[in-house]
C-alpha cells in the first residue's frame, strides 16, 4: 500500500484553520454576545453584567464623560459610596459599580445588582451605563 504525501499536507491546513478559531473568532464572538461589538477600541456600545443589560446614555459614542467627583456626588446622593471593578472592556478600560448587597436587594424586592456601571474611560473620566427595562 503506497502512502501519498499530499494527504498529509492537508493537516496543517486543519490545524491552521482550528488555531484561529480558537485565537481569533471564538473571542471576537464572546465580544459580541458581552458588549455587543467585535471592536477592541473604544467604549462598548452595551454592556452584561449580573444577568442584566447597560447601555449608555442615547447620545452614545458623543456621550459626555463624568469626572470622577461628580460620581461621587451621584453615589452621594443615592446615598451609596465606593465602586468596585467589576470587569474590562475588550479595550482594556475598567468596568466599576457600585453593588448592592444582598441585604440592600433583599429589601428592594431585587435581583439587581447595581444600577449603573461606569467604563472609565481615561484617569478621572467615566462614561455611565444605565440598567436596560429596569429592576
Amino acid at each position: 500500500m503506497r502512502v501519498r504525501w499530499r494527504h498529509f499536507a492537508i493537516v496543517p491546513v486543519i490545524v491552521g484553520i482550528a488555531l484561529l478559531a480558537v485565537l481569533v473568532v471564538f473571542p471576537a464572538i464572546g465580544r459580541r454576545l458581552a458588549f455587543g461589538t467585535f471592536s477592541t477600541e473604544g467604549p462598548p456600545p452595551r454592556i452584561d453584567y449580573c444577568g442584566r443589560r447597560y447601555y449608555p446614555d442615547s447620545n452614545f459614542p458623543n456621550s459626555a464623560y463624568e469626572s470622577g467627583s461628580s460620581v461621587a456626588q451621584e453615589l452621594s446622593a443615592n446615598g451609596e459610596a465606593g465602586l468596585t471593578r467589576i470587569g474590562t472592556t475588550p479595550s482594556g478600560m475598567p468596568i466599576l459599580a457600585n453593588i448592592m448587597t444582598p441585604a440592600q436587594r433583599a429589601s428592594f424586592h431585587t435581583s439587581v445588582c447595581t444600577m449603573v456601571v461606569w467604563v472609565q474611560a481615561v484617569p478621572d473620566r467615566y462614561l455611565a451605563y444605565g440598567l436596560s427595562g429596569g429592576p
